[in-house]
């Protein structure tokens, strides 16, 4: 099992992206029911620092679309999110200003 994200969408709301993340061996494995996967990729949550930094792509389904990410759960509202197109590669904040968290 490994710490993997992506984003989908229902087809009721084709561009509001929501962020399921979970520890799963694929990616198809966080997919629950007919949605739009908008990429994907790694993370790694510290608790501690209260940060969540998303990685990389999906082998099922490409890099993320940070486009996409307009809901997260709300059990991660207090953390910082980062992104890194790669492991050693310097990482980004995300604005999160505009979320829905649920």
């Amino acid at each position: 099992m490994h710490p993997k994200f992506i984003l989908v969408s229902d087809p009721k709301t084709p561009f509001i992206g929501t962020f399921v993340y979970g520890m799963v061996g694929q990616h198809r494995d966080l997919v629950r029911g007919y949605v739009k996967v908008h990429g994907g990729g790694w993370y790694s949550k510290d608790d501690a620092k209260r940060t969540m930094t998303l990685y990389g792509g999906s082998g099922d389904y490409g890099p993320a679309n940070l486009a996409f990410l307009n809901r997260i759960p709300c059990e991660l509202r207090d953390y910082t999110f980062y992104y890194r197109p790669g492991w050693n590669l310097p990482g980004n904040k995300l604005d999160l200003s505009d979320v829905e968290w649920f």
